[in-house]
């Protein structure tokens, strides 16, 4: 696609009008190469500073005064020009004054129009995929199989770029200190300013993991009573947060990459426990995993599998680990066609 196709595509975008086919050509074509992504980068920088005004707190009235003073000509001291003088700058100070109030009055109103125009959009990671999302302020988002992001078309009228997260969610957020960007998910914030991490908060599990790639996120506790932040992380660092203890845990890896590499289409196991192994699973294949036998939770697994079927992978790990399974028919508990495959792990 030409630049002169995508530029008003991009300008929808920016300004939160663009379709949800609109948002998906756009993805498909910054990821077709690295020169499209750098010249959104590009158009994305010169809309921002297009709306400067929009970001602005107060006008400095005394440079402004100042800076017009010196475009006044200079008279020569003489009382003929002392009154003519002292009008001239009342008008500059008036003048600045309502320039003052005309912008804010317009910024306020424009923040209330752009507020009154934001529509909340949620995307869907199918099972076994996953999904890659372009959001209005430049940050990008993968979403692993069965996740959903609920995110604004624009951030323009918030002081914090909020979205909401189901599942797991790999994020490189776009450096902007004045808007914080927060992730909200279950009991737990990740708040940051531009960095990238991992938030694996998958509703079948009973914790919610941060992993931290690069830069510096908060942690934050959003129970209702219990409003506060828990730690700092940074990069190589791991935050687990149980949600039936109401506790955090804290940890560091020398293997960032084996959180983030379901990005890449990739299920890794690094001495995980049997539950975590089912729940894992579970989530990726859209399946319900029984174990029979209670004995076999205390197993553990390392393993590495990309693109492999969910038969392929039982087989290998009930080998390393002297388990059975068997896929159920739905029948035989009762079920209807529409549910979820039920597998039975036993000895």
């Amino acid at each position: 696609m030409r630049i002169d196709e995508i530029e008003p595509i991009l300008i929808k975008s920016f300004a939160g009008q663009a379709s949800s086919e609109d948002e998906k050509r756009i993805a498909d074509w910054i990821a077709a190469s690295d020169d499209n992504f750098a010249e959104w980068k590009r158009y994305k920088a010169l809309w921002n500073k297009s709306k400067a005004l929009q970001y602005s707190d107060k006008i400095d009235l005394e440079k402004a005064l100042i800076a017009t003073k010196r475009r006044i000509p200079q008279f020569h001291k003489t009382k003929s020009f002392k009154l003519q003088w002292w009008m001239q700058a009342a008008a500059v100070i008036l003048l600045s004054l309502l320039f003052s109030v005309t912008i804010n009055y317009f910024r306020e109103e424009s923040k209330k129009l752009v507020a009154t125009n934001v529509v909340y959009q949620e995307v869907k990671a199918a099972y076994g995929t996953q999904t890659k999302v372009l959001l209005e302020d430049g940050t990008l988002v993968w979403l692993n199989s069965g996740s959903k992001l609920r995110f604004p078309n624009t951030f323009a009228s918030q002081d914090t770029r909020n979205v909401e997260l189901v599942g797991e969610g790999y994020f490189e957020v776009y450096h902007n200190p004045q808007h914080p960007f927060i992730v909200h998910t279950r009991d737990i914030g990740v708040k940051v300013l531009g960095t990238t991490f991992n938030v694996n908060a998958y509703e079948n599990t009973k914790r919610v993991t941060v992993a931290l790639v690069e830069g510096k996120v908060s942690v934050i506790n959003e129970r209702a009573d219990q409003k506060k932040e828990l730690l700092q992380l940074h990069p190589s660092e791991i935050a687990d947060y149980s949600i039936d203890e109401n506790k955090i845990y804290y940890s560091e890896t020398e293997n960032i990459g084996r959180y983030t590499a379901w990005k890449d289409g990739k299920i890794v196991f690094l001495e995980d426990s049997m539950a975590e192994m089912v729940g894992l699973l579970e989530n990726w294949y859209n399946v319900d995993i029984e174990v029979q036998d209670k004995s076999l939770l205390r197993n553990h697994f390392t393993a590495t599998f990309h693109d492999e079927s969910l038969d392929q992978i039982l087989k290998y790990l009930s080998i390393s680990t002297s388990f059975k399974y068997r896929f159920v028919d739905s029948k035989e508990f009762g079920g209807s066609g529409d549910q979820r495959q039920k597998i039975v792990i036993y000895r």
